[in-house]
Order: structure tokens, then sequence, then C-alpha cells
């Protein structure tokens, strides 16, 4: 229902973030792994999102790579996994390690995020056998992103601006998304 949030950083906590989104500030709870990745309070950020609705209330979820998103989604379609275990999961596996657990069967790994059991971790692994690739890929995105970001930087960009400017751009190359950026920057 809703793609992405893009907005200023209000107030980071513990397992969420308070993101202003035309001035609206929106809870979005969100794994360890989006955590370390966000920008400081004030600035701009894109959250992948998920919305859960329950009887009592919807809560978002939001993640900063849609690899995130996409697990986090096959884990909520495994008997026994709430959002709140699937974010577990998220924030202390990195996606590259669940994808070896899983197509190695070592449960052990998945039973290190907190609330998920023996029993819990070895239905992850037999649901998911079959859902999750059979090689790691890791993407190369961030990388390019991160060159550009500091591109734009040396250019004298502030970060927040950078951040704004390359939220949208897919490019191949660094010279690319640069161009982009500074197209989107020129508006």
């Amino acid at each position: 229902m809703i793609e992405y949030i893009r907005g200023i950083i209000e107030d980071i906590g513990p397992d969420h973030v308070i993101i202003d989104f035309m001035g609206i500030g929106i809870k979005i709870f969100v794994p360890f792994s989006t955590m370390k990745e966000l920008p400081p309070k004030g600035n701009i950020t894109k959250l992948y999102t998920y919305l859960y609705v329950r009887e009592d209330g919807f809560q978002i979820f939001g993640f900063k790579r849609k690899e995130e998103l996409e697990l986090f989604e096959k884990l909520l379609s495994v008997s026994g996994v709430g959002p709140k275990g699937a974010l577990s999961i998220l924030s202390v596996v990195p996606i590259e390690s669940f994808i070896k657990a899983v197509n190695s069967g070592d449960y052990k790994i998945l039973t290190a995020a907190p609330g998920i059991g023996k029993k819990t971790a070895e239905r992850i692994i037999l649901e998911l056998k079959d859902k999750v690739p059979k090689e790691v890929v890791v993407p190369k995105e961030n990388s390019l992103l991160n060159e550009a970001l500091e591109a734009l930087l040396a250019l004298g960009y502030t970060k927040s601006e950078a951040i704004y400017a390359l939220s949208d751009v897919n490019c191949e190359s660094v010279e690319q998304a640069v161009k982009e950026a500074l197209k989107k920057l020129a508006k």
C-alpha cells in the first residue's frame, strides 16, 4: 500500500524512527541493520515500508534496502512468525548470513535473534528453503551510491542535499549517478 516514505528524521528510538512526512510524524519500526545506516536527525531519508494491519491499529515497518523488505515479507509468510520476530531476525542476522543459513539448514544462526527458538528457526528454514536465492548476491548499489555521495560532498553539497538527490537514482556508474543527482539539485 505504501511503497516507501521519504522525509526528515525527527527522532530516533531504540527500535524505531519518527519521520516528518509533510508535517505528519510517522513512527516506523526498523531493524538494527537499517538503524545503523540512517543519517543523523534533521536529515532526509527514504525507507521502503510494510504496513501491518491489526485489530488494534496499524504499524509501519521500514527498511533501507528493498532486499530487507522482501525478506521481511517472506518471514511473515512463515507460520508463527510475526512482524516483531521478523524484525528481530533482520536486526541480528545480516541478509547474506540468513540466506546461507536457510540454504545450509543451519538453524542455530537464526536462534541468535531474541524470541526465535529452535522450532521456529527450523520452521523458517523448512518453509523458506525454496523461496530464497541459492546464491548470496551483495548489491553493488550501496558502494556506488556511497561513492556518488562522497563526490557530491566534495562538490560542496550538504549531506542532506546529497542524500535527497541520490534517493531515486538508479544508475550503473558513479558518473551517471552524480549527473542524475546534479540535475535533481539544479531544479
